[in-house]
């Protein structure tokens, strides 16, 4: 069994999230030296937006936290299984696209190697979604094996052509390999309050093992 539809459940998570329909931020919001100084998690990036915890669907799963920027709000419409949160930029509204960061979990029993799971995500990106012009950087995330690769995005329903970063952990348990995957896009990446608040939120991805 493999790790497979994390990347994709995020981009087709994209329509739903356009006209940026806003729920009320759930979780607990801290700072990130905060949140690292109360729980020795000294391996995780800080940065200065406060951060929110995702909902754990079980007590085994990672711990998520993610940096919620001023005017970044919660968005709760397309919750399930895979997909476990997502917050939407308002007012950072361009061609009628709400820029979105979208956060998915995935699991599969045993071990699995890490850079096989990355290469399965980003092929699914090209093989079943249809990027392109990928650029893939590694680099680690709470200490566990990740990597951000930015692409373009062909249209897809009401969502034009845009670029996205999509930034992907993968961590085992003694019983499983879990894949987060973080994705932010956006139809006018030269904004500078997307760009500072991009940067963040993904430099600021937290994911630790309970």
């Amino acid at each position: 069994m493999t790790i497979t539809r994390a990347g994709c459940a995020a981009l087709l998570a994209t329509a739903l999230l356009l006209t940026g329909c806003a729920r009320d931020i759930t979780g607990t919001a801290v700072t990130a030296a905060a949140g690292a100084a109360a729980t020795g998690e000294g391996q995780c990036a800080t940065v200065t937006a406060p951060l929110t915890d995702v909902e754990p669907k079980n007590p085994r799963e990672p711990k998520l936290r993610v940096p919620v920027p001023s005017g970044w709000e919660r968005n709760t419409v397309m919750d399930n299984q895979i997909i476990r949160f997502a917050i939407v930029a308002q007012d950072l509204i361009s061609d009628q696209f709400a820029p979105n960061a979208v956060v998915t979990l995935e699991s599969v029993p045993g071990a699995q190697d890490p850079e096989k799971v990355f290469a399965q995500n980003r092929n699914n990106l090209t093989a079943m979604m249809g990027a392109y012009d990928l650029r893939t950087e590694s680099n680690t995330t709470c200490g566990f094996p990740s990597e951000t690769t930015r692409y373009t995005a062909p249209p897809m329903g009401p969502a034009p052509l845009r670029p996205v970063i999509m930034h992907a952990v993968v961590a085992q348990s003694q019983t499983s390999t879990y894949l987060a995957t973080l994705t932010v896009q956006t139809t006018d990446a030269g904004n500078p309050t997307y760009m500072r608040d991009s940067s963040e939120i993904v430099d600021g991805f937290q994911l630790v093992l309970p």
